[in-house]
């Protein structure tokens, strides 16, 4: 007799079909299933669950939509309540099921992270500073060699050869602009121009020509071109010093065909009033044109008048007590305040009244030229 000759069918209720499942599992289900909704984290099936396709089987990729985000606050409750409902009742088992699903805030690990990358990072900013300094002193080694190679060809015509050693040599012994010690040796060659006559920059190039026929230009501007001109010459003159030339600056009367003249010039400055001088060279006839610009510039300060240090003077109508005594008579009339003369006696030449700042009584022969400008309605 079998037992399924004693046990009739229908006698004994159906067995329910075992799932192997634990009160873990269940719970790292739910661990799991709190995991992927928050980090989108996939826990592989085990092999030949019902969720692994079989070799057989042709593979078919499940269509599933993409969980909607929860916030830390409903992933935790949801790891308390799995924790719970497998019977956890305790703190400790609670605090347990979150670090299980590493949702604890641990301080170190948070630190050694911040190391880490704090580590890094600074890793990283020095070899940046250190490829800068690389960089930089290949650049500065080829601005030398550069500046090497341009000292040999300065001063050297466009045509001009050079050898390839010779151009290795110098870039090869190259110094710094700071360590030269071999200047350019510039020749003049007689030409001085100026660029703009206009200009208020009062610049000069003086034409020059280096050692091996290359065209320099030596560019001399403002009051560095009076300075130059005086350290050119390696004597200081007095223009005012006496000739040692027997007749130099006499107004003697030469014979101009005499050989013994030859070379001389006789000059006239019409503005002093003085006669004809002779003068044996071109030297001692600049030094006579800067003495009568020099004492014709210091009559011209004497004679200016200057309203800070002098105020308006008047011409004087009243009767002049000594004159009335000298002459008999009183003359009364308008005299120019420089030379005194009256519209009866003019200057030599002739002369008028002109209007001035001052309004005093000014003739036009003792007038400056900006007093002349003035009268002639300019700059008022």
């Amino acid at each position: 007799m079998t037992a399924s000759s004693q046990n009739p069918p229908g006698a004994l209720p159906p067995e329910a079909p075992s799932t192997g499942r634990s009160l873990m599992g269940d719970m790292r289900d739910a661990y799991s299933s709190a995991a992927f909704a928050t980090f989108g984290i996939a826990v592989p099936a085990p092999a030949g669950s019902p969720e692994t396709p079989s070799e057989e089987a042709p593979v078919v990729a499940p269509l599933h939509t993409a969980p909607l985000p929860m916030s830390p606050v409903q992933v935790t409750a949801g790891v308390i309540s799995a924790a719970m409902a497998h019977g956890a009742g305790t703190p400790d088992d609670i605090a347990q099921a979150e670090q299980d699903a590493g949702i604890i805030f641990d301080p170190q690990r948070a630190q050694d992270i911040w190391d880490a990358a704090y580590d890094q990072a600074r890793a990283e900013v020095r070899e940046e500073i250190a490829e800068r300094g690389r960089q930089l002193a290949v650049m500065a080694d080829f601005k030398h060699r550069l500046y090497a190679v341009l000292r040999l060809c300065e001063g050297r015509p466009v045509t001009h050869h050079l050898p390839v050693g010779a151009i290795v040599g110098a870039a090869a012994d190259s110094l710094p602009p700071t360590e030269v010690s071999f200047p350019m040796v510039l020749k003049w060659t007689g030409g001085v121009t100026v660029p703009n006559i206009h200009s208020d920059r009062e610049q000069l190039v003086v034409e020059c020509e280096s050692a091996y026929g290359g065209r320099a230009e030596l560019i001399v501007e403002g009051d560095d071109r009076a300075a130059l001109a005086s350290l050119l010459d390696p004597q200081v003159r007095d223009i005012h010093a006496t000739c040692a030339t027997e007749g130099c600056g006499t107004v003697d009367d030469y014979d101009a065909s005499d050989p013994a003249m030859f070379g001389w010039s006789r000059l006239q400055i019409a503005a002093l009033g003085d006669a004809p001088r002779w003068y044996c060279s071109d030297m001692c006839v600049f030094d006579a044109l800067a003495r009568a610009g020099h004492e014709l510039a210091a009559e011209d300060r004497a004679a200016a008048v200057d309203p800070d240090e002098q105020g308006p003077q008047l011409p004087d109508h009243t009767i002049d007590e000594e004159a009335v005594a000298n002459d008999g008579q009183a003359d009364g009339v308008a005299r120019c305040l420089r030379c005194g003369c009256t519209e009866a006696q003019a200057c030599e030449g002739g002369c008028h009244w002109i209007p001035n700042r001052d309004m005093v009584e000014l003739c036009s022969a003792c007038a400056t030229p900006a007093e002349l400008f003035y009268a002639a309605g300019g700059a008022r």
